[in-house]
């Protein structure tokens, strides 16, 4: 039988930051108000507990159980579990201690350090080192005025992403038309992004379900300020739900957005642009699950397919006439419209950030940084491509035991005495 896990260097480690504080605690407080405090504490410091390493979550984990059920009492999981082996050394490594002491302990102890692991480690508890490398820069990545003169026709543009570009093509120097289908909400928008810029910025209410209406928005682009030299496509719907939870409604309400109402801007402004004998570049926001597929979100998997699909289809061929299209597939960005539809209660934040290697979620300045670069002419050989743009996401979700960097140093150690001592290795 493998020998059972000393206590760790980092719990001795908190034993003794605490110490001090755990001899003045300890005679303070008990029974009913011990309970209160240590419940109090579970709840207010359940996340600093996240960011912090194995170690520290080992011995808190001990503790907790330790105070709610006193000894452990199950038998020590198998050499296959090596997540429920360590959980229940650690936890019997306190046998003998009172659940009060435990609450004690755990109070203090996660009282004394609780602040510098939430200094030391972002939410994905990435090192600090990372941290300082995978800062965002948020300033414009262009020259200024690269955009100046050229028309930039944006859907979606009144909120999220889309207003995010908007401001940051606006501030290039171009001239920023954008459509939605809220009129308040678009000319709060261009009020603010013009006010901002100094450069105009034009607005129409428009549902690119609906040819005529894109017809109508794109004639109040020619007649305000000329017909585009850059096409976003931006404009998209989402939820998630089981498949077999959607009505033909449901399923309609996304792909009418997301691949006919690209279709019917891209095909309308192409048509003009042709009789005018001029060419664009096209840009559409997809999504990093568009070629793989993704449960619970199939419509717009399949949507956002299709539009990769018209991408690829379009650069083809459409260059002969001078069009350039290209893609860009975001991982989680933080907007209010799209969180509140795919994420509603926020349970899944830190799962989400936990599978980014670079530790955060993306900056909207970033994508927009990266959209003006991809429409300009310093891109000028690039096109029929969908670039992903998600901090290592679609890497990291790709490799089937990336989950290992979750693995502590001592655990490897642990790992590699076992690999060593198994019958048959070399």
């Amino acid at each position: 039988m493998l020998s059972r896990i000393a206590p760790s260097a980092a719990a001795r480690l908190l034993q003794s930051a605490a110490s001090t504080g755990r001899r003045a605690f300890s005679t303070q407080l008990s029974g009913a108000e011990l309970l209160a405090k240590f419940e109090q504490t579970v709840a207010d410091q359940a996340s600093a507990i996240l960011s912090m390493d194995n170690d520290k979550k080992l011995r808190f984990y001990s503790l907790f159980k330790q105070a709610k059920e006193g000894d452990v009492a199950t038998d020590r999981p198998g050499m296959f579990d090596l997540a429920g082996r360590y959980k229940w050394d650690a936890w019997n490594s306190l046998k003998g201690t009172s659940r009060e002491e435990a609450m004690r302990l755990y109070i203090s102890e996660l009282t004394a350090v609780a602040p510098a692991a939430a200094a030391a480690t972002s939410d994905s508890g990435v090192s600090a080192v990372a941290q300082a490398s995978f800062q965002p820069k948020l300033t414009a990545l262009l020259p200024a005025d690269s955009y100046r003169g050229k028309v930039v026709f944006i859907t979606g543009g009144g909120t999220g992403l889309g207003k995010g570009m908007a401001t940051r093509y606006s501030e290039l120097g171009a001239t920023v038309f954008i459509v939605s289908r809220t009129q308040e909400v678009l000319q709060a928008t261009a009020e603010e992004i013009s006010a901002q810029t100094g450069n105009p910025v034009y607005f129409a209410s428009c549902d690119v379900r609906d040819p005529e209406s894109v017809s109508k928005a794109l004639d109040a682009c020619e007649q305000a300020a000329g017909l585009p030299d850059v096409i976003v496509n931006n404009a998209a719907g989402n939820f998630i739900s089981p498949f077999e939870r959607l009505s033909p409604n449901g399923w309609k309400s996304i792909t009418d957005i997301v691949l006919n109402g690209t279709a019917y801007v891209t095909l309308e402004a192409g048509k003009r642009l042709l009789k005018a004998g001029r060419s664009a570049n096209v840009l559409c926001i997809s999504t990093t699950y568009a070629d793989l597929g993704s449960g619970f979100v199939a419509p717009s998997a399949a949507a956002k397919a299709g539009v990769n699909a018209l991408i690829r289809s379009l650069a083809s061929e459409w260059g002969r006439y001078g069009f350039r299209f290209v893609g860009i597939a975001p991982g989680p960005i933080e907007t209010k419209g799209a969180f509140s539809r795919l994420d509603p209660t926020g349970k899944f934040r830190k799962l989400m950030i936990d599978r980014l290697p670079t530790g955060r979620f993306g900056e909207v300045p970033e994508l927009s940084n990266f959209a003006t670069y991809l429409t300009s002419d310093y891109a000028s050989w690039i096109t029929g491509q969908v670039f992903n743009f998600d901090g290592g996401e679609t890497a990291f979700m790709s490799g089937e035991f990336n989950e290992l960097v979750q693995v502590t140093e001592a655990e490897w150690d642990y790992m590699a005495k076992m690999i060593r001592n198994t019958k048959g290795s070399t």
